[in-house]
Parts: C-alpha cells; sequence; structure tokens
C-alpha cells in the first residue's frame, strides 16, 4: 500500500512540476515532494518480488531510476560547482518521470492482461513510453534551455566560480 502511496504522489507531483513554471518556489516544492514519493517508491520496489519471485527486469528499471533521479537531484543540489548543471538536471530528472510512467504501464499491463503476453504487451508498449518520452525530452530541450536557461542577464547576476589552488 506505501508503495501505490508513493507512485501515485510521484506522478501528481512529477506531472505537475514538469508542466508547471519552472524556477519557481513551487516547482521546487514539487520537485522536493517527487523526490520524496520516489525515494520511498524505489525502497519499497526493492522489496517487491510478486512478479518473478526474484531480482527481475523490473527491479533492474528500478536501479535506473534511482540513476536518473541522483544525476537530477545531484545536479540542482550541486549546481554552484558546474555550469552544465541545468542540462544535468533536465536530463535526470526528464528520464526519472519518464522512467516512472513506463513503470506504471509496465504494473498497469502486468494486472491487466494475462501473464503469457507480458513480455510483449508490458515490455513492449512500456519500451514505447520509454522512447516517446526519450523523443520528447529531446525534440523540447532547445525550447525549455531557452525558456529557462541562463540569459545574459542571470549569468551577468550569477557570482563567477573562483578555481581553488
Amino acid at each position: 500500500m506505501l508503495h501505490l502511496l508513493a507512485a501515485l504522489v510521484a506522478l501528481g507531483t512529477g506531472t505537475a512540476a514538469l508542466c508547471l513554471p519552472k524556477a519557481t518556489t513551487r516547482h521546487r516544492y514539487l520537485g522536493w515532494a517527487y523526490v520524496g514519493s520516489m525515494c520511498v517508491l524505489l525502497l519499497t520496489a526493492f522489496r517487491i518480488y510478486t512478479l518473478f519471485g526474484r531480482f527481475g527486469i523490473v527491479h533492474w528499471g528500478a536501479v535506473g531510476s534511482a540513476g536518473a533521479l541522483l544525476l537530477g537531484v545531484g545536479a540542482a543540489v550541486g549546481r554552484p560547482a558546474g555550469q552544465a548543471w541545468l542540462r544535468w538536471h533536465y536530463i535526470g530528472m526528464g528520464a526519472s518521470i519518464t522512467g516512472l510512467y513506463a513503470a506504471f504501464v509496465v504494473e498497469s499491463t502486468y494486472r491487466l492482461l494475462p501473464a503469457v503476453y507480458f513480455w510483449w504487451s508490458t515490455l513492449g508498449v512500456s519500451s514505447l513510453v520509454l522512447g516517446l518520452g526519450s523523443w520528447l525530452l529531446f525534440r523540447y530541450y532547445p525550447a525549455w534551455v531557452t525558456s529557462y536557461g541562463p540569459s545574459p542577464a542571470r549569468r551577468a547576476a550569477t557570482p563567477r566560480q573562483v578555481p581553488v589552488g
């Protein structure tokens, strides 16, 4: 039940953070709510073994999701250390939410369709979701970075990093 609740919160907060304006207080609160619910979701995912009875392909998806989440959060938290933080935040969080949508498809088709169709229906459709999400991330990155990336005025207002040593 905790896994399901965390998944619903992650879907809601992640979708809202994705669709609403970025670089706002609301975006940050939604983002942290998404990260917290994803942490609960991922921790509980590693305790569920009903699909294969052992560590399986769904768990490898959770490992990838954890990596994407760490990349996105790490980029935002460590932004003073690097100039490309916005790109890595976009890639990491975009991959994380895309993986969450794909996992939703996996769970839905696995529960609704006969197990004999698992490889075609579940993995096939979730692969389409991953492909579509990847394409959308690639397609909208230029417009996104133009809207939310560092403008000349923002770059001038941001203190430059001085190399140590």
